[in-house]
């Protein structure tokens, strides 16, 4: 069933009334990206549809009154879904998707840049008149990317193994290019690349789409690495004002994408920050982002976004400006779930560098966040940082406070690092702190340990003999006499026979009525 046409114009033009540009650009990704699950014209003049946002988003159109529309999702208001159920609608049923982009540019207000289609042929079937050369910039490249070879994610549902050959003539394309442009269009097909992996991983099923993810992330890794190292040896302070242009139009398209709050295959707010890093070199293009970042995180847009992100890139902007209390300000303010693989190699640069006083500031606010969420899993980056400053600054005894404060998380990280630096006394007494039963410790650490500090062992010994005596069995007697004769050699490397015969009558005279430990002792020569 489709709607009355009189009604599809009411709808178009109140759509055009009453939603955004931000909302209808919004949608209209949602749409591009496959998002909308289905749409149906339910009577003439009503349309429902399923949307894949953060979740699956039941929505409901009223083409005669657009506000007594719904959507199922948290925002209030006429939303990005409709609009992307709307796009897909026009697709459908308005010429396909050039039908529907010929909507998108009308609820704008604007002229598309080229004429996609010949007078004589059918819409759908249209194919596009040229191909962009090195004088033209990113938009035309990326819209030209796109009309000839925007659907080439239907062909990954199981593998992107397709995308590979279409980089590689993309690539092609620019090949005899000055390097400087070379590198910026080879970003921009890497980019393009990866926007259609992310359209084919929603066409995936949930109940597989993790593995899916793992496939696909493994195929676009060189990608990724590649795209890096051509950000890399990008010159900021040598471009000319093409290339700035291009380079400002690609970073806002990805950080449009990290902006977005539903979750994607492909970290966006890195490769971001990966430009944003390099550029940062012209001081000019540094100030002007970081005008843009703090004007949109101050902005009242009610387009729903991902303000983690803008907080999580003015801190990293100010990091690169060497203004650290403003950086940790902003990252005070983001995620920490999602800004501290960003934060822990800043950390290390500012411990490489000797900015013990920054690093000071650094480590206080991330043991305040890694403490009050510690686990096996979280605590790992932030105890290699507190060795690292050890390491170099052992007099400060802050680092030691912060990984014990970590136990018993910290365990392992924490008793390697004591051995490492030859701290037996404090080694030991970690063990004996935790209550590390003595078979579970390392040979090598036990031998070398006994080797140059045997006194602190004792007490280890002492302890694990005691236990495995209050075992009340033969196994236990048994262990128990194995692990006297090495706390025998002990005290005689300590030069503390006298104390270790005293030690010995003692325990034979207080477990006298064990049998079996007596004959356990005699059969060890303990005792003879």
């Amino acid at each position: 069933m489709r709607l009355l046409e009189k009604l599809h114009s009411v709808l178009e033009q109140q759509l055009n009334e009453y939603i955004s540009g931000p909302i209808i650009k919004h949608g209209w990704s949602y749409y591009k990206n496959g998002q909308v699950k289905s749409v149906t014209a339910t009577a003439q003049n009503t349309l429902t549809g399923v949307v894949n946002g953060s979740t699956l988003y039941a929505v409901v159109i009223d083409a005669e009154h657009l506000r007594y529309s719904s959507c199922t999702c948290p925002y209030d208001g006429l939303c990005k879904h409709m609009v992307a159920i709307y796009f897909q609608y026009c697709s459908e049923h308005k010429g396909g998707p050039i039908g529907a982009e010929q909507c998108y540019f009308r609820l704008l207000g604007l002229t598309p840049a080229r004429n996609l289609v010949k007078e004589e042929e059918v819409i759908g079937n249209a194919e596009s008149t040229f191909t962009p050369n090195e004088g033209d910039p990113f938009g035309t490249w990326l819209e030209w990317m796109e009309s000839e070879y925007g659907e080439t994610w239907r062909k990954c549902r199981h593998s992107l193994h397709a995308l590979q050959p279409l980089l590689s003539s993309l690539k092609g394309l620019s090949k005899d290019w000055e390097k400087s442009y070379q590198r910026l269009h080879w970003s921009t097909a890497i980019i393009f690349i990866l926007e259609q992996a992310e359209r084919a991983i929603l066409t995936v099923d949930s109940f597989s789409r993790y593995y899916h993810e793992m496939s696909f992330l493994r195929m676009a890794e060189p990608w990724i690495e590649h795209c890096n190292t051509l950000i890399g040896e990008l010159e900021p302070k040598e471009m000319n004002e093409r290339e700035i242009a291009w380079s400002n139009a690609l970073i806002f398209h990805i950080k449009q994408r990290a902006l977005l709050t539903e979750k994607q295959l492909f970290d966006w707010s890195f490769l971001y920050l990966s430009f944003c890093e390099k550029l940062s070199e012209n001081r000019d293009w540094y100030e002007q982002e970081m005008s843009r970042l703090l004007n949109e995180l101050d902005s009242q847009d009610i387009v729903e976004r991902n303000d983690s992100f803008l907080h999580n890139a003015a801190g990293m902007m100010y990091f690169f400006d060497q203004k650290d209390d403003q950086s940790i300000h902003h990252f005070v303010l983001g995620s920490f779930e999602k800004s501290q693989k960003l934060i822990y190699p800043c950390v290390a640069k500012r411990i490489e560098s000797g900015q013990w006083d920054t690093v000071e500031k650094w480590m206080s606010f991330l043991n305040e966040r890694v403490y009050n969420n510690r686990n096996a899993r979280t605590v790992g980056p932030f105890i290699t940082l507190c060795r690292r400053a050890d390491e170099a600054r052992p007099d400060l005894p802050i680092w030691t406070t912060y990984m014990m404060d970590m136990l018993p998380y910290s365990y392992n990280e924490l008793s390697e690092h004591w051995l490492k630096a030859k701290r037996y006394e404090e080694w030991a007494d970690l063990q004996l702190f935790i209550g590390v039963k003595l078979e579970d410790i390392n040979a090598p650490e036990l031998r070398e340990v006994a080797k140059v500090a045997p006194h602190t062992l004792m007490p280890i010994y002492h302890q694990s003999i005691e236990s495995a005596i209050g075992t009340r069995n033969r196994q236990g007697y048994r262990m128990a006499a194995k692990q006297l004769k090495k706390l025998e050699k002990l005290y005689k490397a300590s030069k503390e026979t006298a104390k270790w015969e005293g030690f010995l009558i003692e325990l034979v005279a207080k477990n006298q009525r064990l049998r079996a430990l007596q004959e356990e002792l005699w059969k060890g020569k303990v005792v003879t």
